[in-house]
């Protein structure tokens, strides 16, 4: 399937997206019940359900692939834009996707030293490549999906896409900016 047939058939790619959230729930419901995960990991403050992970996962993949096109829409009537190709796009949703598969894999395998400095890598990187994009927060998810379900990765791939669009927008245009005086 090509990739662009991936992009345009919204349908279809939320259905397996919707399909991976259920292959998740249901491994977690015949190994031990789904999980509940709490705030701040403490007992005492609301827990959210991994069966939440059924809605999220394929409204995030509706909204993503939506704004996907559009940005692509946009592209045509204005001009091109590099961030807007095919392939662009899936290396940022494959190397985000590898991301939290990584963080993930840590978390399991109880590396936090090293988790606390990684997870702001996207920050760091956003300093030199645009990773605030969709596709960056639904590879994401979806790496991080079978450890923490669907909706904290939402929640922390939405604060690293705020960090890494300031990074991206304001320190590194203003870096640009200044260096520019210089020359």
């Amino acid at each position: 399937m090509k990739l662009r047939s991936i992009l345009t058939n919204k349908i279809r790619t939320t259905t397996g997206a919707l399909i991976l959230a259920a292959l998740f729930i249901l491994w977690e419901y015949l190994n031990g019940g789904v999980h509940t995960h709490y705030l701040l990991a403490r007992k005492d403050l609301p827990g959210i359900s991994n069966w939440w992970g059924l809605l999220t996962i394929p409204a995030l993949t509706w909204l993503v692939l939506t704004l996907i096109q559009r940005r692509q829409s946009n592209e045509k009537r204005l001009q091109p834009n590099p961030e807007n190709d095919e392939t662009d796009i899936l290396k940022r949703f494959l190397g985000s996707l590898a991301f939290g598969i990584l963080l993930s894999i840590l978390w399991e395998f109880r590396v936090e030293d090293l988790l606390q400095y990684l997870i702001f890598l996207p920050v760091i990187i956003a300093l030199f490549r645009p990773v605030h994009l969709p596709e960056c927060l639904l590879g994401f998810v979806l790496g991080m999906l079978f450890t923490f379900g669907g909706i904290l990765p939402i929640l922390v791939g939405t604060v690293l896409l705020v960090f890494s669009w300031i990074a991206n927008k304001l320190i590194r245009k203003g870096i640009l900016f200044i260096a520019s005086k210089f020359n």
